[in-house]
């Protein structure tokens, strides 16, 4: 009765014109037309040519694989669009109580691309390859700094959600919701050279260890302007990004780099030859916890307009050599830092201020654990607290970490009052009226 009441309900919310797709690995069969919950598909990459605008795939129980070593699980190369001022998006998402696994070996678990726009992925589980790769191994891979011989091997450096271009079409309007992201060679979730790209609520871990190409958990790359409008266009809120780090040299200059928890990255466009110009859409970092990455637990480089607001940054920078800081903007205009929480331990820098131009920091909290009376701080600035530890609830080193305000913490009520994320990582409303919490954890 259950089952009847949720197929029901589901063909209620649905507009007229848009179909519902159905996969499932375990009992589905290349034959069936995957148009019910009875004769779904077997495979997800079946079900891409199919869409339309406005349709959704359901992915069930099961784990996805693909079809040769080096091959993607699903590549997406079509979606919905805009029409008539609706925003038809193509959905693919886990069915209602089920965890479809997207287990992979080659280039990426999931990757959009072909300028494949209006897109939604939504409630999967992403396991990279970093279980059947042994480090002596992967310093010894081709094309790494150690081996200059052969071909670049996927098995090391693939991504677990990608979104790519190939110089003349570009993705845009694409929301990445409520996954896990994990044990993946490569980055995590990335998207180059797109726009209005929205990274929500997803669980971020263990990526980039094997890569020679410096990737991090979550990454903006050389955003595009789809158009000029003002305002927002991208959104990276609500994620938790824990132990991203890099293992091998980056072969650019075969030194360890990046493995950040979030970085945004080139929005001027002048790296590597691009021609796109600079980015003008404006871009809100809010709500996200990022602990224990081997680079930064968040920052942007060469990019500007980007606001960083309640986030919390929690003893980053743990690979040797990197020493950037916890949360921090380099070679940037017009970025704002504002109440976040910033936790170093050793000597790791807790915040740099690198030929900036119109940085706003305030109502920031900086604590050293080591040295809680010398902080290596480059900036600090009105509302800002130092030296005082924030008393998180349960800051462990694991992804059962809990980052919320313990009652009498000294963060509580002193965040900024005009300028501050509505509300936190759990959707619970900040304070009204008066000062909100510091961190992405509202109490």
């Amino acid at each position: 009765m259950r089952f009847l009441y949720t197929c029901i309900l589901l063909a209620i919310c649905l507009p007229a014109w848009a179909k519902n797709y159905y996969v499932n690995s375990e009992t589905g069969k290349p034959g069936n037309n995957g148009k019910s919950v009875s004769k779904p598909k077997s495979n997800i990459q079946d079900v891409v040519k199919l869409t339309q605008p406005g349709d959704t795939v359901f992915v069930m129980n099961g784990t996805y694989t693909p079809e040769c070593s080096v091959c993607d699980v699903l590549v997406i190369d079509r979606g919905g669009k805009r029409e008539k001022n609706k925003e038809k998006y193509v959905v693919y998402t886990n069915y209602p109580g089920h965890h479809p696994v997207i287990k992979f070996t080659g280039w990426s678990g999931i990757s959009i691309r072909n300028g494949a726009s209006f897109i939604k992925i939504i409630g999967f589980e992403v396991i990279g390859n970093n279980g059947n790769v042994k480090l002596e191994k992967a310093l010894m891979q081709p094309q790494g700094c150690r081996n200059k011989r052969g071909k670049v091997d996927p098995r090391y450096n693939g991504n677990g959600i990608i979104i790519s271009s190939d110089g003349k079409r570009h993705s845009h309007h694409i929301i990445i919701a409520k996954n896990m992201v994990h044990d993946c060679g490569g980055g995590g979730i990335g998207a180059i050279q797109a726009d209005y790209i929205t990274v929500e609520d997803n669980l971020v871990y263990n990526n980039s260890l094997y890569t020679i190409y410096g990737t991090s958990g979550i990454s903006f790359y050389q955003f595009w302007n789809s158009n000029h409008i003002k305002g927002y266009h991208n959104f990276i809120r609500r994620n938790k990004c824990y132990y991203n780090r890099s293992l091998v040299p980056w072969i650019k200059n075969c030194r360890l780099a990046d493995g950040n928890g979030i970085i945004v990255d080139d929005f001027r466009n002048k790296q590597y030859g691009s021609r796109l110009g600079n980015y003008e859409g404006r871009t809100l970092i809010e709500n996200n916890v990022s602990w224990f990455n081997g680079g930064t637990g968040i920052h942007t480089f060469q990019s500007d307009h980007i606001d960083i607001i309640n986030n919390t940054a929690f003893c980053n920078s743990r690979t040797p050599g990197i020493n950037a800081g916890q949360i921090l903007s380099g070679l940037s205009n017009d970025n704002k830092i504002i109440n976040n929480i910033l936790v170093s331990d050793s000597t790791v820098m807790i915040n740099s201020n690198y030929t900036n131009t119109n940085l706003t920091y305030k109502n920031n909290m900086h604590y050293n654990i080591s040295h809680p009376r010398r902080e290596l701080i480059s900036i600090t600035g009105e509302g800002c607290i130092s030296g005082i530890y924030p008393k998180f609830i349960s800051p462990v080193h694991s992804i059962r970490a809990n980052f919320g305000l313990a009652e009498d913490s000294p963060a509580r009520g002193k965040g900024n009052t005009k300028f501050y994320s509505k509300f936190d990582i759990e959707g619970r409303p900040r304070a009204q009226g008066k000062a909100p919490d510091m961190g992405a954890y509202e109490n």
